[in-house]
């Protein structure tokens, strides 16, 4: 599995690990839908367009777990995948375009684990290294 839970007293976090930038973003989607219920048991069959800018990775993939978050608020789309591409931009920031895959909310086959409310900066964290990259990330419950 790439990514495992992080120990938090208050919240629930993830340690993502992947072997790109845009994978990691894509197995963070999944770590949050796992937080809040099996993402094993969603079907990616409806597509939502996402295009998001953001200064650094950090904030780009809060801005992402914060998109995915309001189309289960929102919407009541369960994500079970994410395909994206992300750019760099010249002024240094990135853009991240693509599209968040899932299904509706239906209690029967998602059956219910924690409420997450945000994703959180605390204790933030995206590396990149020999091995790939790692994201650490704090959902507010």
């Amino acid at each position: 599995m790439p990514w495992e839970a992080l120990d938090h007293t208050a919240d629930a976090g993830v340690v993502v690990t992947a072997g790109g930038r845009e994978e990691l973003f894509a197995e963070a989607l999944r770590a949050l839908t796992d937080c809040i219920t099996d993402v094993d048991r969603v079907r990616p069959r409806e597509r939502r367009e996402v295009q998001l800018v953001a200064d650094n990775v950090e904030l780009l993939l809060v801005e992402w777990l914060g998109e995915v978050l309001y189309r289960l608020e929102v919407e009541g789309l369960v994500a079970a995948a994410g395909r994206l591409e992300i750019t760099d931009r010249s002024d240094g920031g990135l853009t991240l375009t693509g599209e968040i895959a899932g299904e509706p909310h239906d209690p029967r086959r998602h059956p219910h684990k924690v409420a997450v409310k945000a994703i959180t900066y605390h204790g933030l964290e995206v590396a990149v290294g020999p091995g790939g990259w790692r994201a650490s990330v704090i959902f507010d419950i």
